[in-house]
């Protein structure tokens, strides 16, 4: 006979995240940039003049992992620091540390048309999609009594009768 935990704790705080529980941010419909802004995780992607820096953000908590040409052990093994084979391997390197710490899917903060206007950021997320990285977003799972047993109350729509339409 199995005997089983009465009641279990995860201690797996970004585990609603990765089942797709997890509510994302919202307020942004009015934004140009909505499906950025709403994403849980966003690869930020920065050119200065001498070195290139990557980083992923999560929406709440800031950024969690970065990757640059500023690192020593990159930087030795580039013959420059600057240009397009350094944002692909800086792409390579970001890759690996998400799928090394659990991120799956992340949304580029750039436009698609930024992104292909520029060779350094089409080589960069060329290699974070190469590395295995998704670049989209998860859909959220609805909030519903049949996700959630705690819901204890369901959205309905509102049928207008004559007495409520006041814009006549």
């Amino acid at each position: 006979m199995q005997k089983f935990v009465q009641r279990f704790v995860n201690r797996n705080p970004r585990n609603l995240e990765l089942l797709g529980f997890q509510p994302h941010p919202s307020g942004f419909d009015l934004e140009v940039r909505r499906n950025v802004l709403r994403s849980t995780y966003r690869i930020n992607f920065v050119q200065s003049k001498s070195h290139l820096d990557a980083s992923v953000e999560h929406w709440r908590n800031g950024i969690v992992l970065s990757a640059s040409t500023r690192e020593k052990a990159i930087s030795s093994q580039l013959y420059s620091k600057t240009d397009t084979s350094a944002a692909l391997n800086i792409g390579r390197v970001l890759a690996i540390r998400c799928l090394m710490s659990g991120i799956l899917f992340a949304t580029p903060s750039q436009s698609p048309e930024n992104i292909d206007k520029n060779e350094h950021e089409k080589q960069f997320y060329k290699a974070l999609v190469d590395g295995g990285l998704c670049i989209k977003e998860l859909e959220p799972i609805a909030h519903t009594y049949a996700v959630d047993r705690n819901f204890t109350y369901d959205r309905f729509n509102i049928k207008h009768t004559r007495e409520d339409k006041t814009d006549e």
